[in-house]
Protein backbone atom coordinates (compact mmCIF):
# COMPACT_ATOMS: atom_id res chain seq x y z
CA UNK A 1 0.00 0.00 0.00
CA UNK A 2 3.01 2.33 0.33
CA UNK A 3 3.69 1.72 -3.47
CA UNK A 4 0.45 3.43 -4.67
CA UNK A 5 1.41 7.03 -2.84
CA UNK A 6 4.09 6.99 -4.57
CA UNK A 7 2.95 6.80 -7.79
CA UNK A 8 0.63 8.97 -7.03
CA UNK A 9 3.47 12.03 -5.98
CA UNK A 10 4.98 10.79 -9.46
CA UNK A 11 1.86 11.64 -11.49
CA UNK A 12 1.44 14.75 -9.51
CA UNK A 13 4.70 16.37 -10.41
CA UNK A 14 4.72 14.79 -13.89
CA UNK A 15 1.04 16.64 -14.21
CA UNK A 16 2.74 19.80 -12.38
CA UNK A 17 5.67 20.05 -14.99
CA UNK A 18 3.13 19.93 -17.85
CA UNK A 19 1.03 22.64 -16.47
CA UNK A 20 4.55 24.97 -15.87
CA UNK A 21 5.58 24.08 -19.17
CA UNK A 22 2.04 24.99 -20.57
CA UNK A 23 1.82 28.51 -18.22
CA UNK A 24 5.57 29.49 -19.48
CA UNK A 25 4.79 29.02 -23.40
CA UNK A 26 4.71 31.83 -25.59
CA UNK A 27 2.12 30.79 -28.10
CA UNK A 28 -1.40 30.44 -27.01
CA UNK A 29 -3.46 27.02 -27.11
CA UNK A 30 -6.52 28.79 -26.38
CA UNK A 31 -8.80 30.56 -28.24
CA UNK A 32 -10.92 31.41 -25.39
CA UNK A 33 -10.14 33.61 -22.77
CA UNK A 34 -12.22 31.43 -20.36
CA UNK A 35 -10.56 28.43 -20.73
CA UNK A 36 -6.93 30.00 -20.94
CA UNK A 37 -7.76 31.81 -17.27
CA UNK A 38 -9.34 28.20 -16.08
CA UNK A 39 -6.38 26.02 -17.22
CA UNK A 40 -3.97 28.69 -14.83
CA UNK A 41 -6.15 28.49 -12.29
CA UNK A 42 -6.51 24.98 -12.39
CA UNK A 43 -2.58 24.63 -12.45
CA UNK A 44 -2.28 27.05 -9.44
CA UNK A 45 -4.74 24.79 -7.53
CA UNK A 46 -3.36 21.86 -8.46
CA UNK A 47 0.15 22.87 -7.40
CA UNK A 48 -1.56 24.20 -3.71
CA UNK A 49 -3.07 20.79 -3.48
CA UNK A 50 -0.11 18.79 -4.76
CA UNK A 51 1.92 20.62 -1.60
CA UNK A 52 -0.78 19.95 0.97
CA UNK A 53 -1.11 16.31 0.07
CA UNK A 54 2.53 16.18 0.13
CA UNK A 55 2.80 17.76 3.96
CA UNK A 56 -0.44 15.23 4.82
CA UNK A 57 1.43 12.10 3.56
CA UNK A 58 4.63 13.35 5.44
CA UNK A 59 2.11 13.73 8.62
CA UNK A 60 0.81 10.20 8.12
CA UNK A 61 4.42 8.87 7.89
CA UNK A 62 5.05 10.14 11.26
CA UNK A 63 2.10 9.36 13.13
CA UNK A 64 1.60 5.93 14.33
CA UNK A 65 -1.19 4.70 16.23
CA UNK A 66 -0.81 4.54 20.15
CA UNK A 67 -0.37 0.69 21.76
CA UNK A 68 -3.93 1.00 22.75
CA UNK A 69 -5.54 1.72 19.85
CA UNK A 70 -3.79 -0.93 18.55
CA UNK A 71 -4.84 -3.44 21.42
CA UNK A 72 -8.43 -1.88 20.18
CA UNK A 73 -7.57 -2.79 16.59
CA UNK A 74 -6.52 -6.31 17.65
CA UNK A 75 -9.95 -7.01 19.24
CA UNK A 76 -11.58 -6.37 15.20
CA UNK A 77 -10.69 -9.46 12.41
CA UNK A 78 -8.02 -9.05 9.95
CA UNK A 79 -11.10 -8.38 7.29
CA UNK A 80 -11.46 -4.63 9.25
CA UNK A 81 -7.95 -3.62 7.80
CA UNK A 82 -9.77 -2.58 3.93
CA UNK A 83 -12.17 -0.51 6.35
CA UNK A 84 -9.00 0.82 8.10
CA UNK A 85 -7.59 1.80 4.51
CA UNK A 86 -10.99 3.62 4.16
CA UNK A 87 -10.45 5.88 7.20
CA UNK A 88 -6.79 6.62 5.77
CA UNK A 89 -7.41 8.32 2.81
CA UNK A 90 -10.43 9.62 4.49
CA UNK A 91 -8.10 11.87 7.20
CA UNK A 92 -5.81 12.45 4.22
CA UNK A 93 -9.01 14.15 2.71
CA UNK A 94 -10.18 16.19 5.54
CA UNK A 95 -5.92 17.09 5.88
CA UNK A 96 -6.24 18.46 2.28
CA UNK A 97 -9.71 19.71 2.91
CA UNK A 98 -9.81 23.14 1.59
CA UNK A 99 -6.59 22.85 -0.94
CA UNK A 100 -9.30 19.50 -2.53
CA UNK A 101 -12.50 21.56 -2.70
CA UNK A 102 -10.97 24.71 -4.34
CA UNK A 103 -9.01 21.66 -6.78
CA UNK A 104 -12.52 20.01 -6.96
CA UNK A 105 -14.12 23.51 -7.75
CA UNK A 106 -12.03 24.89 -10.60
CA UNK A 107 -11.87 21.63 -12.25
CA UNK A 108 -15.87 21.04 -12.63
CA UNK A 109 -15.97 24.57 -13.58
CA UNK A 110 -13.37 24.29 -16.01
CA UNK A 111 -15.29 20.73 -17.13
CA UNK A 112 -18.53 23.01 -17.60
CA UNK A 113 -17.12 25.66 -19.34
CA UNK A 114 -15.13 23.79 -22.12
CA UNK A 115 -18.21 21.48 -22.55
CA UNK A 116 -19.35 23.83 -25.49
CA UNK A 117 -15.53 25.14 -26.71
CA UNK A 118 -14.50 21.21 -27.14
CA UNK A 119 -11.33 21.87 -26.65
CA UNK A 120 -9.49 18.46 -26.70
CA UNK A 121 -6.24 19.82 -24.35
CA UNK A 122 -7.92 21.38 -21.83
CA UNK A 123 -10.24 17.54 -21.78
CA UNK A 124 -7.20 15.35 -22.15
CA UNK A 125 -5.46 17.59 -19.05
CA UNK A 126 -8.84 17.63 -16.73
CA UNK A 127 -9.04 13.44 -17.43
CA UNK A 128 -5.28 13.11 -16.54
CA UNK A 129 -6.17 15.28 -13.19
CA UNK A 130 -9.18 12.98 -12.41
CA UNK A 131 -6.95 9.56 -12.80
CA UNK A 132 -4.83 11.08 -10.17
CA UNK A 133 -6.97 12.70 -7.82
CA UNK A 134 -9.69 9.76 -7.78
CA UNK A 135 -9.30 6.25 -7.19
CA UNK A 136 -11.99 3.37 -7.84
CA UNK A 137 -10.27 1.53 -4.68
CA UNK A 138 -11.52 4.22 -2.52
CA UNK A 139 -14.66 3.05 -3.59
CA UNK A 140 -14.05 -0.80 -2.63
CA UNK A 141 -12.49 0.61 0.59
CA UNK A 142 -15.38 2.88 1.35
CA UNK A 143 -18.17 0.01 0.23
CA UNK A 144 -15.86 -2.56 3.03
CA UNK A 145 -16.78 -0.12 5.44
CA UNK A 146 -19.72 0.33 5.17
CA UNK A 147 -20.40 -3.37 5.00
CA UNK A 148 -19.10 -3.67 8.54
CA UNK A 149 -21.30 -4.57 11.72
CA UNK A 150 -22.07 -1.34 13.85
CA UNK A 151 -19.85 -2.23 16.21
CA UNK A 152 -17.02 -2.56 14.10
CA UNK A 153 -17.51 0.57 12.55
CA UNK A 154 -18.36 2.23 16.08
CA UNK A 155 -14.75 0.85 17.63
CA UNK A 156 -13.24 2.03 15.11
CA UNK A 157 -14.25 5.28 15.17
CA UNK A 158 -13.33 5.57 18.68
CA UNK A 159 -9.75 4.81 17.59
CA UNK A 160 -7.15 7.51 19.15
CA UNK A 161 -5.64 9.33 16.38
CA UNK A 162 -7.95 7.55 13.30
CA UNK A 163 -9.42 11.01 12.47
CA UNK A 164 -5.98 12.09 11.27
CA UNK A 165 -3.56 11.08 8.97
CA UNK A 166 -1.82 7.93 10.36
CA UNK A 167 0.36 5.43 9.08
CA UNK A 168 -1.84 2.90 8.04
CA UNK A 169 0.72 0.01 7.24
CA UNK A 170 2.31 0.07 10.56
CA UNK A 171 -1.25 0.29 12.37
CA UNK A 172 -2.03 -2.78 10.08
CA UNK A 173 0.96 -4.79 10.87
CA UNK A 174 0.73 -4.19 14.86
CA UNK A 175 -2.93 -4.62 14.76
CA UNK A 176 -2.88 -8.53 12.36
CA UNK A 177 0.69 -9.70 11.25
Amino acid sequence: MEIRPLWLQRKMKILTILFFILTISPSKVFADEYLDFGMDLLSDKFTAFEVKHDKCLTMSKMNQLSDSSIVTLKQLPISVGEALGYLHLKAMRMCVGDEYTELLQVLLDLENENKTKQNTFVTQEIDKIKLLIFSTSELRAQKQYDSLPVEYKNKLQRVEGIHQPFDMINAFERAWL
